[in-house]
């Protein structure tokens, strides 16, 4: 954790940066086994729970900045 005040930026870029290797992940996982409108919707659904983790991992963060003042 930081010590300064405002969002710790530290830790949500480790944050977005283990999101983004994991939905990387996946999608090169999904795109070797399925194909045409099934990848399709694979590939809506594992971006979904990526932008859901990644607002989570932000109201984390703004979360323990308010938790510092």
């Amino acid at each position: 954790m930081s010590s300064e005040p405002g969002i710790d930026t530290g830790r949500f870029g480790r944050t977005l940066v283990l999101i983004g290797f994991v939905t990387t992940v996946f999608l090169f996982l999904i795109a070797e086994r399925l194909s045409g409108d099934t990848f399709r919707i694979g590939a809506i659904a594992i971006g979904t729970v990526a932008l859901i983790t990644a607002i989570t991992g932000f109201l984390i963060a703004a979360g323990s900045a308010v938790d510092a003042t």
